[in-house]
């Protein structure tokens, strides 16, 4: 899938488990909202995770057979929808919220601009089995690479390459 057909630029981070994604993404995230850049943010999780809490309200009508249950507050609002939803039906909803960029964590194997995170040099080989990488934050000393790398701590780096990306993006929107 290509983000062309998106509003908004949205950018993949993937590597293996314990790689350090999600804490590169956090600091990501905050150095994008001190931009004030409204930022969405997608995660994988390749296990059956479990948002609602036994035996609270929106748990027992799901218990009960709610397909969609919505709860909301003065400051937030969450949606609980039973089954998988598609990545670009996700993608589409998150930019109807208002989102500017799009964070997506995991789905290695979708089409959309990724930074890499590597830990490990056994982890190397992940960039032969993804497309579209604009460049590796890692842990370890990579050379000979053609695309962009820094060090998994260089959040400013990591950063360049995601605002690089999105300039581009909307100058392609604009043709």
């Amino acid at each position: 899938m290509s983000n062309v057909q998106n509003r908004v630029p949205v950018i993949q981070f993937v590597g293996y488990s314990n790689s350090g994604k999600t804490s590169l993404v956090v600091a990501i995230i905050e150095a994008l909202q001190g931009m004030g850049i409204k930022v969405g943010v997608i995660k994988h999780d390749g296990h059956d995770f479990e948002m609602d809490h036994e035996g609270k309200d929106t748990w027992k009508f799901r218990q009960a057979g709610a397909s969609l249950v919505a709860i909301q507050s003065a400051t937030k609002t969450a949606y609980l929808e039973q089954g998988s939803v598609p990545l670009d039906k996700l993608i589409a909803r998150m930019e109807e919220g208002g989102a500017e960029l799009i964070i997506i964590e995991g789905y290695k194997r979708e089409g959309y601009p990724k930074i890499a995170v590597i830990r490990e040099a056994k982890d190397v080989h992940l960039l032969d089995q993804i497309t579209n990488v604009l460049g590796v934050a890692s842990w370890i000393e990579l050379t000979n690479l053609s695309i962009p790398v820094c060090h998994v701590d260089d959040q400013e780096k990591v950063l360049q390459m995601m605002l690089v990306h999105r300039e581009k993006f909307y100058e392609n929107k604009q043709k």
